[in-house]
């Protein structure tokens, strides 16, 4: 921004430029499991750092009616390596609820939403009772006096009737049939004190003073025609009809006085259509439609974000509070006032309540007794809103989603009497079905960071062949929607055999597809230490292989194939391959997981389940790199959005996206022995013609030469009879 130099002195001046910061690299390594469990939130994505959270916010493992394997998986991310990761638990359980309504004259709709805590018909047990309550109750200020003079844009008025205003007031000043409508902008009250006299003086006095019989000589300000006037504090010393003295300048008279008067000045934000005498009064204006700021006679218990409601008679209506002025006790309203409210005095015309509205909840439940919440609002910037304010043992209340259509005070929950919470069902696990695995992947759609998918009940319980290949599609189509996101996927369990049997690993593989290749297959099932006894237990391997990546990519980088890497946790697997059987499904993209002498269980393959002719998502290490680039090109160019479509902001991009990828080259995630031989960075005004620009778009191209995994090493040895000959 370009230095204005108006009405400034003269110097050096200091101008901050704030330019774009470096790409920050997006997170590759958070994962997401969705999975039954024995307590907690339902379809609620809860943020886990160690698998103690997940105990005490879900529960222990479960064996009955049938065994859950997440509950394993999240246990084994954080063995292997994992930091963080979210989960989500599903159910047929379902939490007893009651919408609360709002406060619409006609077709009233949800404001709040009360839900037990836990699901069950425990909850429909729990009532909920709305009602009205009200924090502060006053009045509109409504004061009226006599003026003594006004013209222009002051006015002179008695100065104890000073304390009756404050600057900001609007004020009718009156007089028969005229009268004007000012506001006041200052108040000050007078240093000084009339004396007025009944008849005028013979001399005219700037110095001297003035004395009531013996009393003390009081200096005089000045004194001329019908008025003495002294320093306000000395008026205390006379009365009306006293006979003083006044002396000064070699003359001496006797007057007595008729009043005394102390003034204090009113000023206005614009000069007056008329002018007043004594007989003329100025009274606290009516409240007009549109008005904002309103005067009251106490501010306390009114803070910014109250619902006010103000009533006269049969006029009512609700706004809501911006701002409180505590010095000079007035309101400022967010929209202004529907309704006329007069401030004249007379029966005709009571007073104008000023009262806040809130609402209290009361909660009652079968075995927590009876919560109270009082003194609620529904504005975020009250001190009692209600999500800060509540926090049930029983029940959450949250805001109606959607949220309710109606404007304040309409939108305050209806008042009920006790009311049962409803709908409350039993969890049953074994009633689970693959569209309650839908609804836990879909709400990850708002959950930006998760990188990770995995799902490994998926491939248990009642779950048929038909079943995983629905859940895990969705899988797929969800990471092909969402930026940086993968799914690893786990194989059906199979009946034990002597001899081995591939046909159905095969069947699953063939039964799923990404052309993107956003997600991985692995086969077999990994045995694990026995968490609740002695032995060993099988479990679906994609809870510890998504711990496997999160090491990979903290230790040597997203872009590093997280294969022939250790499955620590693992002890045995349920298949133990030889080459052939390895190779007979690495080809369609089955990446094996074996064991080898001395080496431990390690995962043996890296690649997805793109289609074997789609080469360019073969292998997952590239398909996971590329979602990391551009998750973080997404984030670390944002600034760019609405920014003057121009070379400048062109050449700032290109710099910022080529330092970026310049840093992952010098990695080792790219080709090359120099920069430009892994990446290139284009834009210019071929690719952004005026065409493009004119329809706000702009354009850079970005192409990466990416590094393949190894997945073969092959030696070529060759063996020539005879050797080197020496001769002479």
């Amino acid at each position: 921004m370009a230095f204005v130099s108006t009405n400034k002195a003269p110097g050096v001046y200091i101008d901050e430029v704030q330019v774009p910061g470096p790409i920050t690299p997006a997170p590759t390594a958070i994962a997401a499991f969705v999975g039954p469990a024995q307590i907690g939130p339902l379809l609620k994505p809860t943020l886990l750092t160690n698998a103690q959270q997940f105990t005490q916010q879900f529960g222990s493992y479960i064996t009955d009616p049938q065994t859950v394997y997440v509950t394993h998986a999240v246990n084994g991310f954080f063995a292997e390596g994992g930091g963080q990761c979210y989960f989500v638990r599903v159910g047929t359980g379902v939490q007893a609820g009651l919408a609360l309504n709002d406060r619409a004259t006609s077709n009233p709709m949800p404001t709040l939403q009360v839900t037990a805590l836990k699901e069950g018909v425990a909850g429909n047990s729990v009532t909920v009772q709305v009602d009205d309550a009200s924090i502060a109750s006053t009045t509109a200020t409504r004061n009226q006096i006599s003026l003594v003079s006004a013209s222009g844009s002051t006015a002179k008025i008695a100065n104890a009737d000073a304390s009756k205003f404050n600057p900001g007031d609007i004020v009718t000043l009156e007089k028969g049939a005229i009268n004007d409508r000012p506001t006041i902008t200052s108040i000050t009250q007078s240093t000084s004190a009339d004396l007025v006299l009944t008849a005028a003086l013979t001399h005219s006095y700037t110095t001297g003073d003035v004395q009531k019989g013996a009393g003390p000589k009081i200096p005089i300000v000045s004194a001329s025609g019908t008025t003495i006037t002294v320093a306000a504090g000395d008026a205390v010393n006379f009365a009306a009809g006293d006979t003083v003295t006044i002396t000064g300048g070699g003359n001496t008279e006797g007057p007595t006085i008729a009043s005394i008067a102390i003034h204090a000045t009113v000023t206005f934000g614009a000069p007056l259509a008329h002018t007043y005498d004594n007989t003329a009064d100025m009274r606290t204006a009516d409240l007009m439609p549109g008005q904002q700021r309103i005067h009251v006679n106490s501010v306390t218990g009114i803070e910014p974000g109250s619902y006010v409601s103000f009533t006269q008679g049969g006029t009512t209506e609700a706004g809501v509070v911006r701002t409180v002025d505590t010095i000079n006790s007035s309101i400022t309203l967010t929209n202004g006032l529907a309704n006329l409210y007069s401030q004249a005095s007379g029966a005709a015309n009571p007073s104008i309540a000023v009262q806040t509205l809130e609402f209290t909840l009361t909660i009652v439940g079968p075995t927590s007794g009876t919560e109270i919440f009082k003194n609620l609002s529904m504005d975020p910037r009250h001190s009692r809103y209600f999500a800060e304010i509540v926090s049930s043992a029983t029940v959450d209340v949250e805001l109606a989603d959607p949220p309710s259509p109606s404007l304040p005070a309409k939108n305050l929950p209806k008042v009920i009497a006790a009311t049962p919470l409803q709908n409350g069902k039993a969890d049953n696990i074994a009633a689970l079905t693959t569209a309650d695995f839908h609804k836990g992947i879909d709400t990850f759609l708002r959950i930006d960071e998760v990188n990770l998918l995995c799902i490994p009940d998926s491939v248990g319980g009642t779950f048929q062949a038909a079943d995983t290949q629905d859940i895990q599609a969705y899988m797929l189509a969800h990471c092909e929607k969402v930026v940086n996101r993968f799914a690893i996927l786990d194989p059906r369990s199979e009946t034990w055999t002597a001899a081995l049997d591939l046909t159905q690993i095969l069947a699953q593989r063939a039964g799923i597809s990404s052309d993107r290749g956003m997600g991985s297959l692995y086969y077999p099932w990994i045995a694990i230490s026995n968490p609740l006894g002695s032995g060993r237990v099988l479990v679906p391997p994609s809870g510890h292989i998504a711990g496997v990546y999160a090491n990979n990519d903290n230790t040597r980088g997203v872009f590093k194939a997280p294969a022939n890497e250790a499955i620590v946790s693992a002890l045995d697997l349920s298949r133990v391959l030889t080459d052939d059987e390895n190779g007979v499904l690495n080809e369609p993209g089955i990446d094996v997981i074996r064991a080898f002498p001395g080496q431990g269980i390690r995962i043996w393959g890296a690649r997805t389940v793109a289609p074997s002719d789609i080469t360019q998502w073969r292998y997952n290490s590239i398909r996971r790199f590329v979602n990391f680039v551009e998750a973080s090109l997404r984030d670390g160019s944002r600034f760019a959005v609405f920014e003057p479509n121009n070379p400048s902001l062109w050449g700032t991009v290109k710099r910022l996206v080529t330092d970026f990828l310049t840093a992952q080259w010098q990695q080792g995630a790219l080709e090359g022995t120099t920069p430009d031989q892994g990446f290139s960075v284009r834009v210019d005004a071929t690719l952004n013609t005026p065409e493009i620009i004119a329809l706000g778009q702009l354009i850079i191209q970005v192409t990466l030469f990416t590094v393949p995994p190894a997945e073969f090493v092959v030696f070529q040895i060759i063996q020539e009879p005879g050797g080197s000959s020496v001769s002479e």
